[in-house]
């Protein structure tokens, strides 16, 4: 067999003419070459091993390890509370009314905020880049965008049907029907997907800095990163996280004003009860209102709603004017945000009775030991013998 002779300077100038070339690519089509990394193939051409093309290994750092075990800890209690409800509402007569068709839609927000973003966001925080295909970037940016825009309003949205609910009960009927809580709903999911599908794929939301079509624009590894202008900023936020947070703070001041009248009426009655039969009637001999329990449910929801989106829309505006946010600050306000999503499922139907009646149900069902536990607690012959009070 025949021998090929290679001079050095060859060799030095062929190996010299591939780093640079490799250093100098970038992504594209999925694929991404970092700086200063020499890969080797087999060219047989001339009896060497030369380096053409890269193949990115992705390794996960141990520092991420157990960063990603708690976000799928949440991913998991997310997904697993909202199915919960959506099922219960589906499968429950009695709990397919008007003013739980806002919950639904909620559950149903919150459900795809747990699937659709939140698994792309923690496996993105797990591997510290963007490992999914390329062209998934912007969709992805742009599903978060809507379905937390969409969670957010549909919370606002059960604030407006609580106030009515407990400010105008005679009429709340007539007001909120099924056409017109259908309507307020479309209105909102409208809303979430102008603000975020329309200005995002088409670059809207930051002309000057194509961050979501050129992943390595700004670092070596590929990032998917949402970086907005000012203007945009400003507006989306305002639209779907600021006014909202103003509408529920302002229902709740009317709700809880309208609980103090109620309270105030109560004690009246109890003065003129003692006084016209002759009795010393505590408030434990009159039914608390139904606006108090309302009101404590209103708070908790409004509570629960601006600790987790305020933090983000201040962080978000604050990043858009001066960049001067740390990713780790910035990161940890996105995820506290989408715990909204993990709450819900929590605040509403464990503060409503007939959601936890069909929870005790199913528990019941699932589980026969705690009815049968609960059956022996409270028999006879059980009270008898362990009295709760002597």
């Amino acid at each position: 067999m025949g021998e090929t002779n290679i001079s050095l300077p060859e060799i030095k100038g062929t190996l010299l003419n591939i780093t640079t070339e490799i250093q100098n690519v970038t992504c594209e089509n999925s694929m991404c070459v970092f700086e200063n990394q020499n890969y080797l193939s087999n060219d047989n051409s001339h009896g060497l091993n030369i380096g053409t093309e890269a193949a990115v290994k992705t390794v996960i750092p141990s520092e991420n390890i157990g960063t990603g075990c708690v976000l799928f800890f949440i991913i998991t209690m997310t997904i697993v509370g909202n199915v919960v409800v959506l099922v219960a509402v589906t499968s429950n007569k009695k709990l397919r009314t008007v003013s739980n068709m806002f919950i639904l839609s909620l559950s149903l927000a919150d459900l795809f905020v747990g699937t659709i973003v939140m698994i792309p966001a923690a496996i993105n925080e797990i591997f510290g880049e963007w490992i999914l295909h390329h062209s998934f970037c912007s969709i992805w940016v742009s599903f978060d965008v809507m379905l937390t825009s969409a969670s957010v309003l549909n919370v606002c949205l059960i604030s407006i049907d609580r106030y009515i609910s407990i400010m105008t009960p005679l009429r709340y009927k007539t007001i909120i029907t099924h056409r017109r809580a259908l309507y307020m709903l479309l209105a909102a999911w409208g809303i979430a997907i102008f603000s975020s599908f329309v200005p995002i794929i088409s670059g809207l939301h930051n002309p000057s800095l194509p961050t979501l079509k050129n992943l390595t624009l700004i670092s070596n590894k590929p990032q998917c990163l949402f970086i907005v202008s000012v203007p945009y900023a400003f507006t989306a936020s305002t639209v779907t996280i600021l006014i909202p947070i103003i509408i529920a703070l302002v229902l709740y001041y009317r709700v809880s004003k309208e609980a103090k009248r109620q309270a105030l009426f109560v004690g009246t009655l109890m003065v003129t009860s003692n006084v016209l039969l002759g009795k010393n009637m505590t408030s434990k001999h009159v039914r608390e209102p139904f606006t108090h329990k309302a009101t404590v449910t209103l708070g908790i929801i409004v509570v629960a709603y601006v600790v987790t989106w305020a933090p983000f829309f201040i962080t978000n505006i604050t990043e858009s004017v001066c960049e001067c946010v740390p990713v780790k600050v910035f990161v940890a306000f996105v995820w506290l945000g989408y715990c909204n999503s993990l709450i819900n499922p929590i605040i509403y139907p464990l503060f409503m009775r007939d959601f936890r009646k069909v929870y005790v149900k199913a528990i019941y069902r699932c589980c026969p030991y705690f009815k049968t536990l609960k059956h022996f607690q409270e028999s006879p012959r059980m009270c008898k013998q362990f009295p709760l009070s002597k």
